[in-house]
């Protein structure tokens, strides 16, 4: 099988192109001007994701799998144009590039953040609403791989807080790396929000089922565990050998997702939060 994906760099990318790199031929995409080190089983493309594909890439491939988002993604005005570029607009000519190349599959990565938060699980059957800028692109782009399930095979996956080694930047490094600077970690009422986010092998494990699946489908990618900000920091302080600290704020509601559906399709995740922790101290944050 012969597989493109986008964001072979980044955090979950990384991950997934190891993984594919052991079974399949995997074309990845990165920002021109960086050097990749070479994966086993993985040809790294220059692509600039605001500008039009390459003729680099293969005319023919059985899949592709879109990880990429912008840098810019938290700069609100400034970086919407390249913000919506990459998630929507690129989405676009890479699920045309995938029906010219004769792909069955197409695989874009969503978040949960186009869902509202709230006390009860969410579903994949909810109804979305984006919060931010971000979370509308995103949407944006789900809408656009769903007007292609009439050409191939277009999953759409909706990742809660990938975490694990080498992250950086985001929530659970900051939190863990809060509790090992001794600073307060602030909770969002008496034991902050409630998440169950998804260790990052088990995030690239979904990602490569989704190749071989036989229909279309919309899936929450999400962990086995269901824990407060307050566990997270407990757990993590357990592992760095530190207690944490703690300030108050006030109540936030939870983002929870259901895996019903991630089980039944790709499989249960595997790696809880204590381990997944654990693993990510181990490895040095």
């Amino acid at each position: 099988m012969t597989v493109v994906v986008t964001g072979g760099t980044g955090f979950l990318g990384s991950a997934l192109v190891a993984l594919l790199g052991r079974r399949d031929e995997v074309v990845a995409l990165h920002r021109p001007g960086s050097t990749p080190e070479a994966v086993a089983g993985v040809r790294w493309v220059a692509q600039d994701l605001a500008a039009p594909l390459s003729a680099a890439l293969p005319e023919h491939v059985d899949a592709v799998v879109h990880l990429a988002q912008s840098r810019r993604y938290r700069e609100f005005p400034d970086g919407a144009i390249d913000v919506y570029a990459i998630n929507a607009g690129m989405t676009v000519e890479l699920l045309d590039y995938a029906r010219r190349a004769g792909a069955a599959t197409f695989t874009y990565a969503s978040s949960g953040a186009v869902y509202a938060s709230g006390p009860e699980p969410v579903h994949e059957d909810d109804t979305p609403r984006p919060g931010n800028f971000y979370a509308v692109s995103k949407l944006a782009g789900e809408l656009a791989t769903e007007q292609f399930r009439s050409q191939l095979r277009a999953h759409v996956l909706r990742f809660f807080f990938i975490y694990g080694p080498g992250q950086r930047n985001m929530f659970i490094p900051g939190v863990l790396g809060r509790v090992r600077d001794g600073q307060d970690v602030t909770l969002a009422g008496a034991d902050g929000i409630h998440v169950n986010p998804v260790y990052v092998d088990d995030a690239a494990a979904a990602v490569a089922a989704t190749l071989e699946l036989a229909d279309s489908t919309t899936l929450n990618i999400a962990g086995p565990d269901v824990v407060s900000l307050r566990d997270i920091a407990e757990l993590g302080g357990r592992a760095l050998g530190q207690s944490p600290s703690f300030a108050t704020a006030d109540p936030q509601p939870d983002l929870v997702a259901s895996i019903e559906r991630m089980s039944a399709t790709v499989g249960a995740p595997k790696v809880g939060v204590e381990e997944g922790l654990r693993r990510t101290v181990e490895a040095g944050l």
